[in-house]
């Protein structure tokens, strides 16, 4: 039993491998980059208050380095996401009135 779950998990860390490794050419890598662009958004850090906001912007920003470098990737709308966090947002801040 043992050899069996040793080979389910290497395959399976495989598949995920592979997918990160595709995602990651046809996006570019926000993943590494995005921590600069909260660095600029966010210069003297992120309070409390804040980490709702966050985590839409860190969202949005996965879409948008999408946008900039294979919006049609695995049929995918980065736009109609962004608009989807949108009125995540929204609804957040209790909006519309």
């Amino acid at each position: 039993m043992k050899e069996l779950t040793d080979q389910f998990y290497g395959e399976i860390g495989r598949e995920v491998g592979d997918l990160v490794q595709e995602k990651q050419s046809a996006y570019g890598d926000s993943f590494g980059k995005s921590g600069e662009c909260l660095r600029q958004m966010y210069p003297n850090g992120i309070s409390v208050d804040q980490y709702d906001d966050l985590l839409t912007i860190v969202r949005i920003l996965d879409k948008l380095f999408r946008i900039a470098n294979n919006p049609e990737a695995f049929s995918e709308n980065p736009y109609q996401d962004i608009v989807g966090y949108g009125l995540l947002g929204m609804k957040r801040k209790g909006q519309p009135k």
